[in-house]
């Protein structure tokens, strides 16, 4: 067993967990000089220094998982055997196994760097920005089940990221209260997809707390979990994460269903979906009418997901 009772007790309580030292040292130097030789096309700090007498070039800004960069792929496999081999970890997918209470199934892995100098990958206000990534993978807005409808996110440290190096901002407890939190942020308009216009309006959420962890030490947390980017306080600095999403094996089916149709595809498989019959639906994934998922709370949020579906058939049958 890879996480104690307590470090498991606070994942449910929390909706996530900072897990020390998973990988060695060498592992993550060897996994992020591969890393910034996909986005830079060199060190960190020789790109910085080419930024410095506005020379740089490479991708610097993020991650696009659909497009491979000059140097090699953001998309797992990324084809660097020190970033791919990651995966392998067999303490890393067994508390994968732990947090979602079952066995796991692989959603999508890619890399994401952000830089200092160029990153713009911020709200301009620190109460913009909070949104959960649950839609990344699945289509089906939160339920309160957490632990059975959600699935696990993760982000490997890559190198130490402190509070000046733009660690993510969570919000503790969040991912139990995201699907009342986002009924009544749309009902107020302080809601567009899974994101909140302003933290402030939303009452029933705590203050977030950053995300701060040292090298080889890996975050998961709840795909229902609030959390937001924020600027570097230090622009010298860059922040470099392996992530790996994975969900129950017993209801990957239609919890990852979106993930071969993200960004290009959706503009054509999301008026499909809207548009088709529950029968047809069932066959790219999505529980049948009567299933447990279908609530009241979770229909009123499809509707707002896809606006203009019929959710008839499964409020008649739920």
């Amino acid at each position: 067993m890879s996480l104690t009772p307590a470090q498991l007790d606070q994942f449910h309580r929390d909706g996530y967990i900072i897990v020390l030292d998973l990988f060695s040292a060498d592992e993550m130097d060897a996994a992020l000089a591969a890393m910034e030789q996909i986005f830079y096309g060199q060190s960190f700090q020789q790109w910085l220094a080419a930024c410095d007498q506005g020379n740089a070039s490479g991708v610097s800004d993020g991650f696009t998982t659909t497009h491979d960069h000059s140097e090699g792929r953001s998309q797992f496999p990324v084809g660097a055997p020190a970033l791919d081999r990651l995966i392998e970890n067999e303490t890393y997918l067994d508390v994968f196994e732990q947090c979602l209470g079952a066995k796991a199934s692989y959603c999508n892995a890619h890399l994401f760097m952000r830089s200092g100098p160029t990153d713009k990958r911020h709200p301009d206000n620190p109460w913009e920005g909070y949104h959960i990534d649950h839609y990344t993978n699945c289509l089906l807005p939160p339920h309160d089940q957490t632990g059975r409808f959600d699935y696990v996110n993760s982000g490997v440290y890559l190198h130490d990221v402190e509070d000046d190096g733009a660690p993510m901002l969570v919000i503790p407890g969040s991912h139990k209260v995201a699907g009342p939190a986002f009924v009544r942020a749309l009902a107020n308009g302080n809601a567009a997809g899974g994101s909140f216009k302003d933290l402030r309006q939303a009452t029933e959420l705590a203050a977030p707390v950053p995300a701060t962890g040292r090298r080889g030490s890996a975050l998961f947390y709840s795909s229902y979990l609030v959390h937001a980017a924020q600027p570097f306080a230090n622009k010298r600095t860059q922040r470099a994460f392996w992530t790996l999403s994975m969900c129950r094996r017993d209801n990957d089916r239609w919890t990852r269903f979106a993930n071969p149709f993200i960004y290009g595809e959706r503009e054509h498989m999301l008026p499909f979906f809207t548009a088709t019959t529950p029968r047809v639906r069932g066959l790219f994934g999505w529980p049948e009418p009567g299933h447990p998922y279908f609530t009241s709370q979770t229909l009123d949020l499809l509707e707002h997901t896809l606006p203009g579906i019929d959710t008839g058939p499964y409020r008649n049958d739920s």
